[in-house]
Order: structure tokens, then C-alpha cells, then sequence
């Protein structure tokens, strides 16, 4: 077995006079601005989880980045080139089947009870997160067959497949480290108990959480800057706008196009961040009129990528194939695809629909871009496609979908932090309700594999594009480039922050704030 080192960092006791929640001034290096470690940061969102337990989130991006990061620490982390790197984990390794994976963990880590991070907690957690029935991460488990300490602080997983996933996935929901305790004795969707440097002060489901920095001996001493931590929903785009030009919220994820009225104003910063989210019309190929091909291409060939991005993405990308460029599995032979309604008409009529077609009621997130349903909803009329908008909570729909009632939803899609991770969530049962084919199950087992080299995972992942674009299994529309405004005191924000080119920069750990003036 091989064993991957994934940086340690030295264990460091923090002085308790530094990180005590009525704080100070850190002394700044010559030229830098003042630390301020009583500082408040305050951070907004279009939508918050309503409940606290990483295993129940409904959605693993919205339950990730809503706080979560300060509460627990997580087996791995990936950082901005899309690689798993350790976290609580220091050294990692397959077996040379590829059915075991072995992991050594730090010995510096521990609860506020002083109960150590050991490999007995992290078999109880990855027991949880694989035999629990939860929204997504029994699913993303499902190859995880056994869970074994073979040491003090060292755990080995048994896989039903080869698969190069798993450090992935144990960056995301399923490797947050939850004390026992809480899990035996306690409710996880409303209480918190971590090792991380962070503890809850309240939490209004759907609606806020504020954390408190409570502790003097967190391991990582690069971490934990600012006293507190704030989170709000805050839905409606135009009371976000006048809540960070208020600073009322020091930090937050704008759309593209709602961006320009805040932009340039005195005291803030915007730095944009080109991540792997992009905005999708996802279909059912398992009920009429989706079942039929030429029906799935036609409405590709009615959208205007261009213009809809340009309106209501602007500085982003029409996507046109499924992995962006500068990840794993982006194929730079792809031609974009570029409108064509007559095409798109000839298409109909090749499917048995020479006058149009009406395709019913298609879900729409309502956390998407406002306009966007009604451009769809008129590029496709152009073409002889009918449509009915309806909007769905953006928590909700993916359950809604998997219903299976509905031709096509409109929404945000990723494509994961790891491209077979992503493809298997994306396309599997609960984001799919046409379910996969055996040529998709054939192409995706064969690049997710980790015994073969990265190179030949990548051109696996390359075919899987291709096979996506060549069945149509949606219609993609626009790679987004987020804008983050925040205040000019926020240090440490970057498009280079971890997870930031996959999941979304949404780790705020490292994140400080500089004494006000």
C-alpha cells in the first residue's frame, strides 16, 4: 500500500489571551493592517438548512456552507485545483485491489470535553453516514461496505468498488467528525458538538445561525481569527443588495446580474470566483416527450446560451458540455452548441411533432436567477415548445423531482468535488429519475477506478462528457461566475481558497477581519 502525506501541521496551543471571545488587536507585520480577533463577520445567503446534522442535509452545498465548517472538522478537504488533501486525516492509502482504503489520522484533535478525535469516533461517524436513511449521504456512502479501526488513530475503509471517490466525499457532509455523545444520547439536527473552534449560539432553522469562538486549544492555530461568525438568509436579491451596502452583511454570493448597483462602493470589494455551478434544464428521459431524443436535442438547439448568459450572467461562460475547463473531464474538442430553432423544428417533427409539442409543468428552483424561467420559457416557444413554470422551494425540489412526474426542472447543478462523485450524484435516482444505462454505469465504472492514473481517469471522465452530450440527459445553459462582494476589513478571501473552482469557496475558517479605523 501506498500512503499519501497530506501536510501536517504542527499541533500549536493558541494564547488564550488571542482567542478569547473579548479578544484584541493582534500585533500586524510591518506594512499589514491589524488583525482584530473580537472581530463580528457576518455573512449572507440566498438560503439556509433547517437542521444542524451534516448526515440529514438536504442539499450538501447549502448545508456545507452555512456555518458548518466552523462547528466540525471533516476527514479531508480539497483545495482550488480540485484535489482531496487531509484534514483530520494525515496520511492515506489503497490497497493494490483498490478495495481498501487506509487512513492515518492526526493525534492532536479533540472535543471540548477533551475526549480525543480518535479512529472509535470516526467509526462511529462513518457508520452513521452510511447505514442512517438520509437525503444524500447514505447514497454517497453506498460504496463503503465495512468500517474497521486498525489502530488508535487509524481506520480502514472496505469498498464495494475501486472507486477514487471517497477522500472526496469525506470532504464534503459525510466526513464531518460529530462527538458520540450527541449522536447516542442527543439530536443532532438541533444540538452541536465538534472539535472545531466554534460552538452554536442560536439557530432559527431556515433563517440564522450565529457562532462563538469558545475555545483556547483548537490544533489548527491558523484558524478561528474572528470571535464570531453570523449567518442570515437573506432570499430576496434586492433586500441582500441593501444589506451589504448597509454592512449589515460583511460578506456574501451575488448573481451576476445583480451585482452592478453595489459594485465599486466605498468600503467594499468584489472579487469573482469562476466555480464549477452552472444553471441547467435537467430532463426526464423516462416519460414522453423526453423518452425521445431528437425531442431532448431540440430543445438545445432553442436555447440561446449566449444571450441568457450575457443578460443574466454576465462575465460568465455558456456551457455547452459538462465539466469546465480546468477540471477533470472537459473535453477542449467540444463545440459549443449554438442556437438553431429551425433545426430545432426539423427535430420536432423527425420525434412525431410537426406542430410543437407542450412538455407540462417544469420545476423551478426558486433560488435561480429571477427572469431566467421566463427567457427558457420564450426561447422554447420560438421553437413550438410549450411550457409550464412552476416554482418550487430550492429544498424541496429535488424531492419533487424524484417523484418522476415531471418532463424537465430548471436549477443549479454541480459537478462535484470529484467528477465520478459528482456524475453518481448528479445522475443517479434521486437527481435522475430516468435512472442511468448501462453504457453511462460502463463509462463512469471504468474512469472511476483508482487503480489507474489520474490521465487515464481524465480521459475517462472526457468520454463520460461526450456520452452526456451525445443522449442529451439535459440542456445545459450557463457555467456561473460568482461575484462576492464583502467589506474592505475581510482578509483571506480568494478564488484560491479551497473548494473554491468545485464546491464554492464556502470554508470561511481562514477568513480575518482588520480593526476598523
Amino acid at each position: 500500500m501506498s500512503w499519501s502525506r497530506t501536510g501536517k501541521v504542527s499541533a500549536v496551543v493558541v494564547v488564550a489571551a488571542v482567542l478569547t471571545a473579548c479578544g484584541g488587536v493582534a500585533e500586524p507585520s510591518s506594512g499589514a493592517a491589524a488583525t482584530d480577533e473580537s472581530a463580528v463577520l457576518k455573512a449572507g445567503w440566498s438560503v439556509a438548512p433547517t437542521n444542524l446534522d451534516p448526515v440529514m442535509a438536504t442539499s450538501e452545498t447549502v448545508w456545507f456552507r452555512f456555518g458548518m465548517t466552523a462547528i466540525y472538522d471533516r476527514l479531508f478537504t480539497v483545495d482550488a485545483a480540485g484535489e482531496a488533501k487531509g484534514m483530520l486525516v494525515e496520511e492515506y492509502g489503497y490497497s493494490d485491489d483498490g478495495l481498501q482504503l487506509t487512513m492515518g489520522l492526526r493525534e492532536d484533535v479533540s472535543f471540548r470535553d477533551g475526549r480525543a478525535l480518535d479512529a472509535e469516533v470516526v467509526k462511529v461517524n462513518l457508520d452513521r453516514a452510511r447505514t442512517v436513511q438520509s437525503p444524500v449521504v447514505k447514497e454517497r456512502m453506498e460504496a463503503v461496505t465495512a468500517v474497521d479501526v486498525t489502530g488508535p488513530f487509524e481506520v480502514r475503509l472496505t469498498l464495494a468498488t475501486p472507486t477514487p471517490s471517497m477522500p472526496y466525499i469525506l470532504a464534503e457532509c459525510a466526513g464531518f467528525m460529530v462527538h458520540p455523545d450527541l449522536i447516542a444520547n442527543g439530536d443532532p439536527a438541533t444540538e452541536t458538538n465538534g472539535s472545531g473552534a466554534y460552538s452554536v449560539e442560536s439557530f432559527i432553522p431556515g433563517e440564522s445561525l450565529v457562532l462563538v469562538r469558545d475555545r483556547t486549544d483548537y490544533w489548527d492555530p491558523e484558524a478561528a481569527k474572528v470571535a464570531r461568525i453570523e449567518h442570515h438568509a437573506i432570499p430576496d436579491f434586492q433586500a441582500f443588495s441593501n444589506a451589504v451596502a448597509a454592512g449589515q452583511i460583511d460578506i456574501g454570493q451575488f448573481q451576476p446580474n445583480n451585482v452592478a448597483s453595489i459594485e465599486g462602493r466605498r468600503g467594499l470589494k468584489t472579487v469573482p470566483v469562476p466555480m464549477g455551478t452552472s444553471v441547467d434544464l435537467m430532463f426526464n428521459r423516462a416519460v414522453a416527450p423526453m423518452d425521445h431524443l431528437e425531442v431532448r436535442q431540440a430543445i438545445n438547439f432553442a436555447l440561446d446560451r449566449d444571450a441568457i448568459t450575457q443578460a443574466l450572467y454576465p462575465g460568465s461562460e455558456p456551457k455547452s458540455q459538462y465539466y469546465r475547463d480546468g477540471l477533470s473531464g472537459h473535453d477542449p474538442e467540444g463545440a459549443p452548441v449554438t442556437r438553431d430553432v429551425a433545426r430545432a423544428r426539423e427535430l420536432l417533427a423527425e420525434a412525431g411533432f410537426p406542430n410543437g409539442l407542450d412538455i407540462g409543468e417544469v420545476l423551478i428552483s426558486a433560488a435561480v436567477t429571477g427572469g431566467l424561467a421566463e427567457v427558457v420559457q420564450e426561447q422554447l416557444a420560438e421553437a413550438g415548445i410549450r411550457m409550464t413554470p412552476v416554482n418550487v422551494d430550492p429544498l424541496q425540489i429535488f424531492s419533487r423531482w424524484a417523484e418522476g412526474r415531471n418532463t424537465a426542472h430548471l436549477n443549479f447543478s454541480a459537478s462535484g468535488t470529484e467528477p465520478g462523485a459528482g456524475a453518481a450524484t448528479m445522475w443517479g435516482p434521486r437527481r435522475n429519475p430516468a435512472g442511468t444505462t448501462p453504457e453511462f454505469d460502463r463509462i463512469l465504472a471504468a474512469a472511476a477506478d483508482n487503480r489507474v492514473s489520474q490521465e487515464q481517469r481524465d480521459a475517462g471522465y472526457r468520454e463520460l462528457n461526450r456520452f452526456l452530450r451525445d443522449e442529451v440527459w439535459s440542456a445545459p445553459i450557463a457555467w456561473i461566475n460568482y461575484p462576492w462582494v464583502m467589506t474592505e476589513r475581510l482578509e483571506g478571501f480568494s478564488a484560491e481558497m479551497d473548494y473554491a473552482t468545485t464546491l464554492g469557496p464556502f470554508d470561511f475558517r481562514y477568513l480575518s477581519m482588520t480593526a476598523e479605523d
